[in-house]
C-alpha cells in the first residue's frame, strides 16, 4: 500500500509509503490522499491529521515515468489533492522526514504546521523539467519567502536546508532526525483539542486564503499545460528517458 493510515485518540497518522521510489508521487497516491482527506474533513473523530512518509525522503517529487503516460489525467489528479488540502477544515501537520522536492516541497504549505527533520532539504527544480510552479507556490512561496528569496528558489533552484526553511518562516521547528519518531508520537497530545473549535478558528483564517489558493491551483494549471506543449518540456522528458535507460 503506498499510503500507511493509522488513528488514535483523536489523531490521523498518513504516511507516503514508497520508499523504493524515494516516495514519488504517483497516480495512486495522488488519489488516495485525495479520497483520504475529503473523507476524513467530515470525520469529527478526528481532530488533528499528521502527513509524514516512510524512509529517508519525504518525497522526491512528481513520478514522471507513470504522470507521462496521460498527462491529463494525472494533472486532474494533482489538482484535485491540491483542492483536498486547501479545503481540509481540521489541523493538518506536517512532518518533513527527509528530501522534499517538487510537489512534496510545495504542499507543506497547504499544511497548518510544518516541522522538519535536520535532514530535510526543501528542492523545487520545475524550470530545469521544463514544468511551472506547483501546489499554489506561485502565491505561498512568496507569501511566506518574501518575493526575492522565493524566486531564487522558483527559477535558481535554490535548494533550502530545514535550518533555512524555519528561518524565512516555511517551518515551524527543526527537530533532531534521531528525536523525530518521539515528537511525533508527542503530537498525539493535541488529539484532544475541541474538533468544532479547530474547525470555527481555521475556517476563520482560511477565508484569508481560501480563495486565493484555489484560484492559484486553477491558474498553475493553466500554466503547466502550455509547459507540457513546450520544447523545455520535451527535450527534460528525452533526458529523463535518457537517465532511466543508463540505470
Amino acid at each position: 500500500m503506498v499510503i500507511i493510515e493509522t488513528f488514535k485518540n483523536g489523531v490521523k497518522t498518513i504516511k507516503v509509503n514508497r520508499p523504493w521510489k524515494k516516495n514519488a508521487f504517483n497516480m495512486e497516491v495522488y488519489k488516495t490522499l485525495t479520497t483520504i482527506l475529503n473523507e476524513d474533513a467530515n470525520n469529527d473523530k478526528i481532530a488533528v491529521t499528521l502527513l509524514t512518509a516512510v524512509g529517508d525522503y519525504f518525497s522526491s517529487g512528481n513520478d514522471m515515468s507513470t504522470s507521462m503516460q496521460d498527462p491529463d489525467i494525472a494533472m486532474k489528479a494533482v489538482e484535485d489533492m491540491v483542492e483536498a488540502f486547501i479545503n481540509y477544515p481540521k489541523l493538518l501537520i506536517c512532518i518533513v522526514n527527509g528530501t522534499a522536492i517538487g510537489i512534496g516541497a510545495t504542499l507543506v504549505t497547504l499544511c497548518d504546521i510544518v516541522y522538519a527533520s535536520d535532514r530535510a532539504v526543501f528542492d523545487t527544480p520545475f524550470l530545469k523539467l521544463g514544468l511551472c510552479v506547483e501546489g499554489t507556490s506561485s502565491f505561498s512561496y512568496p507569501f511566506i519567502l518574501g518575493r526575492s528569496v522565493a524566486s531564487e528558489v522558483l527559477f535558481l533552484n535554490r535548494k533550502l536546508t530545514a535550518q533555512e526553511a524555519c528561518n524565512y518562516g516555511l517551518v515551524s521547528r527543526v527537530i533532531p532526525h534521531s528525536e523525530l519518531d518521539e515528537f511525533i508520537k508527542d503530537l498525539h497530545k493535541y488529539g484532544t483539542l475541541s474538533v468544532d473549535n479547530i474547525k470555527r478558528n481555521k475556517a476563520a483564517i482560511m477565508e484569508n486564503f481560501k480563495k486565493i489558493y484555489s484560484d492559484c491551483n486553477k491558474r498553475e494549471f493553466e500554466v503547466l499545460k502550455e509547459c507540457i506543449n513546450s520544447e523545455d518540456f520535451s527535450i527534460a522528458v528525452q533526458k529523463f528517458l535518457m537517465r532511466k535507460s543508463k540505470l
